[in-house]
Protein backbone atom coordinates (compact mmCIF):
# COMPACT_ATOMS: atom_id res chain seq x y z
CA UNK A 1 0.00 0.00 0.00
CA UNK A 2 1.30 3.45 -0.77
CA UNK A 3 2.64 5.20 2.40
CA UNK A 4 0.66 8.56 1.34
CA UNK A 5 -2.62 7.05 2.67
CA UNK A 6 -1.85 3.85 4.35
CA UNK A 7 -5.41 1.91 4.67
CA UNK A 8 -4.21 -0.34 7.24
CA UNK A 9 -3.38 2.66 9.28
CA UNK A 10 -6.45 4.22 9.36
CA UNK A 11 -8.49 1.17 9.61
CA UNK A 12 -6.08 0.76 13.26
CA UNK A 13 -6.51 4.22 14.45
CA UNK A 14 -10.34 4.57 13.23
CA UNK A 15 -11.87 3.64 16.70
CA UNK A 16 -10.01 6.67 17.91
CA UNK A 17 -9.57 9.04 15.25
CA UNK A 18 -12.44 11.47 16.19
CA UNK A 19 -11.00 11.30 19.79
CA UNK A 20 -7.54 12.29 18.61
CA UNK A 21 -7.99 15.08 16.67
CA UNK A 22 -11.04 16.56 18.96
CA UNK A 23 -8.44 19.97 20.72
CA UNK A 24 -8.07 20.61 16.66
CA UNK A 25 -11.86 20.18 15.63
CA UNK A 26 -13.07 22.49 19.23
CA UNK A 27 -10.42 25.00 18.27
CA UNK A 28 -11.28 25.95 14.71
CA UNK A 29 -11.82 22.45 12.61
CA UNK A 30 -15.17 22.31 12.90
CA UNK A 31 -16.36 25.66 12.55
CA UNK A 32 -14.35 25.53 9.30
CA UNK A 33 -16.32 22.99 7.78
CA UNK A 34 -19.54 24.39 9.02
CA UNK A 35 -18.16 27.36 6.85
CA UNK A 36 -17.29 25.23 4.01
CA UNK A 37 -20.83 23.41 4.04
CA UNK A 38 -22.89 26.94 4.30
CA UNK A 39 -21.69 27.27 0.86
CA UNK A 40 -22.07 23.69 -0.95
CA UNK A 41 -23.89 24.20 -3.97
CA UNK A 42 -25.85 21.04 -5.60
CA UNK A 43 -28.13 18.46 -4.57
CA UNK A 44 -25.97 14.75 -6.00
CA UNK A 45 -22.35 15.47 -3.87
CA UNK A 46 -19.61 14.01 -3.53
CA UNK A 47 -17.53 13.99 -0.26
CA UNK A 48 -14.34 12.41 -0.94
CA UNK A 49 -12.44 10.94 2.17
CA UNK A 50 -15.16 11.51 4.59
CA UNK A 51 -13.38 9.52 6.97
CA UNK A 52 -15.59 9.03 10.22
CA UNK A 53 -17.93 11.79 8.71
CA UNK A 54 -17.22 15.09 10.67
CA UNK A 55 -18.46 16.81 7.90
CA UNK A 56 -22.29 14.65 8.50
CA UNK A 57 -23.38 16.87 11.31
CA UNK A 58 -23.05 20.30 8.40
CA UNK A 59 -24.89 18.53 5.54
CA UNK A 60 -27.81 20.39 3.86
CA UNK A 61 -30.49 18.76 1.78
CA UNK A 62 -28.13 16.82 -0.38
CA UNK A 63 -28.13 13.37 -2.04
CA UNK A 64 -24.44 12.44 -0.64
CA UNK A 65 -22.21 9.68 -1.97
CA UNK A 66 -19.25 9.45 0.51
CA UNK A 67 -16.27 7.64 -0.48
CA UNK A 68 -12.77 6.63 1.80
CA UNK A 69 -10.12 4.29 1.85
CA UNK A 70 -10.65 2.68 4.87
CA UNK A 71 -13.99 0.74 5.55
CA UNK A 72 -13.50 0.96 8.99
CA UNK A 73 -13.30 4.55 9.01
CA UNK A 74 -16.84 4.31 7.06
CA UNK A 75 -18.26 2.13 9.61
CA UNK A 76 -17.78 5.21 12.07
CA UNK A 77 -19.20 7.38 9.19
CA UNK A 78 -22.64 5.43 9.23
CA UNK A 79 -22.77 5.20 12.73
CA UNK A 80 -22.87 9.31 12.35
CA UNK A 81 -25.33 9.48 9.69
CA UNK A 82 -27.64 6.93 11.10
CA UNK A 83 -27.41 8.52 14.96
CA UNK A 84 -28.65 11.80 12.68
CA UNK A 85 -31.22 10.47 10.15
CA UNK A 86 -29.59 11.02 7.40
CA UNK A 87 -29.13 8.68 4.21
CA UNK A 88 -26.16 8.48 2.27
CA UNK A 89 -24.14 6.06 0.29
CA UNK A 90 -20.85 4.94 1.58
CA UNK A 91 -18.04 3.49 -0.90
CA UNK A 92 -14.66 2.01 -0.07
CA UNK A 93 -12.84 3.40 -3.22
CA UNK A 94 -9.24 5.07 -4.01
CA UNK A 95 -9.49 9.14 -4.66
CA UNK A 96 -7.26 8.66 -7.65
CA UNK A 97 -9.22 6.07 -8.88
CA UNK A 98 -13.04 6.64 -8.57
CA UNK A 99 -15.51 3.95 -9.32
CA UNK A 100 -18.21 6.46 -11.02
CA UNK A 101 -18.96 7.37 -14.42
CA UNK A 102 -17.39 11.19 -16.33
CA UNK A 103 -19.64 13.59 -15.20
CA UNK A 104 -21.70 11.69 -12.07
CA UNK A 105 -21.97 14.99 -9.75
CA UNK A 106 -23.10 18.29 -9.31
CA UNK A 107 -20.69 18.97 -6.47
CA UNK A 108 -17.40 17.34 -4.39
CA UNK A 109 -16.49 17.86 -0.73
CA UNK A 110 -13.51 17.28 0.38
CA UNK A 111 -11.68 18.33 3.70
CA UNK A 112 -8.20 17.70 4.55
CA UNK A 113 -7.38 14.98 1.85
CA UNK A 114 -4.96 16.25 -0.23
CA UNK A 115 -2.40 16.28 2.24
CA UNK A 116 -2.55 12.58 2.49
CA UNK A 117 -2.86 11.64 -1.09
CA UNK A 118 0.28 9.84 -2.63
CA UNK A 119 -0.70 11.36 -5.97
CA UNK A 120 -2.38 14.61 -5.82
CA UNK A 121 -2.58 15.42 -9.38
CA UNK A 122 -4.32 12.25 -10.17
CA UNK A 123 -6.52 12.39 -7.67
CA UNK A 124 -7.85 15.84 -8.35
CA UNK A 125 -7.87 14.87 -12.12
CA UNK A 126 -10.55 12.03 -11.05
CA UNK A 127 -12.94 15.09 -9.10
CA UNK A 128 -12.46 16.62 -12.45
CA UNK A 129 -13.23 13.78 -14.06
CA UNK A 130 -16.31 13.29 -12.05
CA UNK A 131 -18.04 16.30 -11.73
CA UNK A 132 -20.39 17.61 -13.76
CA UNK A 133 -19.48 20.95 -16.01
CA UNK A 134 -20.08 23.65 -14.59
CA UNK A 135 -20.38 22.10 -11.10
CA UNK A 136 -18.11 23.49 -8.34
CA UNK A 137 -15.39 21.74 -5.56
CA UNK A 138 -15.13 22.67 -2.61
CA UNK A 139 -11.85 22.06 -0.56
CA UNK A 140 -11.29 22.84 2.67
CA UNK A 141 -7.04 22.29 2.88
CA UNK A 142 -3.52 23.15 4.43
CA UNK A 143 -0.84 23.16 2.40
CA UNK A 144 2.62 25.13 1.89
CA UNK A 145 2.84 28.79 3.63
CA UNK A 146 3.31 31.14 0.95
CA UNK A 147 5.81 33.03 2.98
CA UNK A 148 8.68 32.06 1.45
CA UNK A 149 10.95 31.66 5.20
CA UNK A 150 7.84 29.55 6.84
CA UNK A 151 7.46 27.23 3.64
CA UNK A 152 10.89 26.44 3.89
CA UNK A 153 10.59 25.82 7.26
CA UNK A 154 7.45 23.20 6.17
CA UNK A 155 9.85 21.64 3.58
CA UNK A 156 12.53 20.83 5.93
CA UNK A 157 10.49 19.59 8.60
CA UNK A 158 7.67 17.81 6.19
CA UNK A 159 9.78 14.18 5.87
CA UNK A 160 9.02 14.09 9.67
CA UNK A 161 5.14 14.80 9.04
CA UNK A 162 5.03 12.24 6.04
CA UNK A 163 6.66 9.87 8.33
CA UNK A 164 3.55 9.97 10.21
CA UNK A 165 0.91 10.69 7.27
CA UNK A 166 0.39 13.78 5.86
CA UNK A 167 1.99 16.04 4.24
CA UNK A 168 2.63 20.00 4.97
CA UNK A 169 4.45 20.95 1.94
CA UNK A 170 1.76 20.43 -0.27
CA UNK A 171 0.86 22.88 -3.42
CA UNK A 172 -3.13 21.59 -3.10
CA UNK A 173 -4.22 25.43 -4.77
CA UNK A 174 -1.37 25.47 -7.66
CA UNK A 175 -2.70 21.67 -8.32
CA UNK A 176 -6.23 22.06 -8.66
CA UNK A 177 -5.33 24.88 -11.09
CA UNK A 178 -2.86 22.32 -13.14
CA UNK A 179 -5.59 19.63 -12.98
CA UNK A 180 -8.46 21.83 -15.16
CA UNK A 181 -9.92 23.93 -12.24
CA UNK A 182 -11.04 27.47 -12.58
CA UNK A 183 -10.78 28.64 -8.71
CA UNK A 184 -13.34 31.23 -8.29
CA UNK A 185 -12.48 31.82 -4.08
CA UNK A 186 -9.56 30.91 -2.23
CA UNK A 187 -10.06 32.45 1.35
CA UNK A 188 -7.64 32.33 3.63
CA UNK A 189 -8.22 30.98 7.12
CA UNK A 190 -5.14 31.04 9.21
CA UNK A 191 -2.15 32.69 7.48
CA UNK A 192 -1.99 31.32 4.11
CA UNK A 193 -1.87 27.85 5.62
CA UNK A 194 -5.28 26.56 5.70
CA UNK A 195 -7.96 27.63 2.97
CA UNK A 196 -11.28 27.40 1.83
CA UNK A 197 -10.76 26.93 -2.31
CA UNK A 198 -13.77 26.81 -4.57
CA UNK A 199 -13.06 25.47 -7.64
CA UNK A 200 -15.36 24.97 -10.66
CA UNK A 201 -14.94 22.41 -13.94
Amino acid sequence: MKKGIDKKKYDRIARVYDLMESPMEIFALSKWRKELMEIVDGKNILEVGIGTGKNIPHYKDWRVVGVDISRKMLEKAAIKSRHIGRELDLVVADVEALPFKDESFDGIISTFVFCSVENPLAGLKELHRVLKKGGKAYFLEHMRCENDFAGRIMDFINPIFRAIGPEINRKTAENIRKTGFKILEEKYLRTSVFRIIVAEK
